[in-house]
């Protein structure tokens, strides 16, 4: 105790600064110190410790105290968990893990292996067609060079005119294929419009970064090239003959009036 008063004290004293004249009288000061430390009275467990019948009791206090804790607030003890379940539990996930993994794979090889089918692409291109929905025809089913040059509408344009000449387009039966079907396929169709109107149609499709396009339409909206007639014209509605503005000025009096009857009697008496 004297030595801990006594480092205390010199803390204090250097931590304020002391002046030199204090720190001279520090000395003198420690021993002060201590000897208000023995005049003080001091508890006898201070002075001598615990006895052992006062630490025995202290000890069932706290026994008695952490027993009644635990009677009104239980601790929830996890439950031990199974070996051979835990076990069998990640070997079934493992195994899934692994065949997912594979399948995923697998999945990914075959559509990177798989080509674009042409066949499918002639077949959306006529459904559509059927439809008459030619703006979908040249966003999906065209080739880029025909979509550059059927664009702003010319592809609807034309579409529309073999529709109202010809009748719309209303089957296409395949009747042959060539080609070597990887980028380049040409397929032959027999196409219906309207009620009985058939002609034998060619289109050829080609591969563009992936997805065929038509790139040759042959006869699909232009029927005339596959040997049908063409429309024959409506007749303009006739009125009858005008005489032009000026056909007054450029005609003779003569002309324009018939002589009296007592002249033609005559010169028919003198023949």
């Amino acid at each position: 105790m004297r030595d801990r008063a006594r480092q205390r004290a010199l803390a204090a004293a250097r931590s304020r600064h002391a002046s030199p004249d204090e720190l001279k009288e520090a000395g003198k000061r420690v021993k002060e110190l201590e000897q208000e430390l023995l005049q003080m009275n001091l508890l006898p467990e201070t002075q001598q410790g615990e006895s052992r019948l006062q630490r025995y009791r202290r000890m069932l206090r706290i026994r008695s105290m952490r027993e009644e804790f635990s009677a009104t607030r239980r601790l929830e003890e996890p439950q031990p968990v199974n070996s051979i379940v835990l076990s069998l539990v990640m070997l079934v996930a493992s195994i899934s893990l692994c065949v997912v993994c594979a399948g995923g794979a697998l999945a990914g090889v075959q559509v990177l292996r798989q080509k674009p089918d042409p066949m499918a692409a002639a077949s959306g291109f006529w459904d559509t067609m059927v439809a008459r929905q030619y703006s979908e025809v040249v966003a999906s089913y065209l080739s880029p060079t025909l979509r550059v040059r059927y664009s702003n509408g010319q592809f609807e344009q034309i579409a529309g005119a073999a529709d109202t000449n010809y009748g719309p387009v209303t089957a296409a039966q395949l009747l042959g294929q060539s080609g070597d079907m990887t980028q380049t396929a040409v397929l032959q169709y027999l196409v219906t419009r309207g009620a009985h109107t058939t002609y034998k149609d060619t289109i050829t499709l080609v591969l563009h970064g992936g997805s065929w396009g038509v790139d040759d339409l042959g006869a699909t909206v232009d029927p005339h090239a596959a040997g049908l007639p063409e429309p024959t014209a409506i007749p303009s509605p006739t009125g009858p003959p005008t005489v032009p503005p000026d056909a007054t000025a450029t005609s003779s009096p003569s002309a324009l009036v018939s002589p009296p009857p007592a002249a033609n009697e005559r010169r028919r008496s003198s023949a």
